[in-house]
């Protein structure tokens, strides 16, 4: 019990300590756009919010008859340019996909890279490319690459 704590007292401070940097807290902001998996037919939407170089994120999609929705986090990495903000980053979070009257969730693993274009006053638009994948075997796997993009709304904190 204990050592449970100590774990989770550990990790709320690295957190902390990450965000902590001045130059991490720029990049507070919400995004909101469209996706799209190859083969699928109906495009999807994300959301996602930028704390720093974290970016905790809700997607959805549909690829031939399969719904997935996606909930996770990514550590973010962008490189500190005036207009076009270039980044990469991995995080994971859950997957639920359904699909033939039938669901499955499974622990999700994430590797995104993209820009953000910096456009007049508070808002922006931005594009990236996600490889997402499940882990498990059997059915409702995800081994996918998705086209993401939309609008960065930036909170200027």
């Amino acid at each position: 019990m204990i050592r449970s704590i100590i774990v989770a007292l550990a990790l709320i401070a690295c957190v902390l300590f990450v965000v902590h940097d001045a130059d991490a807290l720029v990049g507070v902001g919400f995004k909101l756009g469209a996706g799209w998996i190859p083969d699928g037919k109906i495009p999807g939407g994300m959301v996602a919010v930028e704390l720093g170089p974290l970016s905790p994120f809700v997607e959805a999609f549909r690829k031939s008859g399969t719904t997935t929705v996606n909930l996770g986090g990514n550590l973010i990495f962008k490189l500190p340019l005036p207009l076009v903000k270039p980044y990469g980053g991995a995080g994971g979070g859950l997957s639920r996909i359904s699909g033939g009257g039938a669901s499955r969730s499974r622990g999700l693993f994430d590797l995104v890279a993209g820009a953000d274009v910096k456009l007049p006053g508070a808002v922006g638009v931005f594009g990236q490319i996600k490889y997402l994948y499940t882990f498990g075997s059997g059915t409702f796997l995800l081994r996918d690459v998705a086209f993401q993009a939309g609008v960065v709304f930036s909170l200027g904190i």
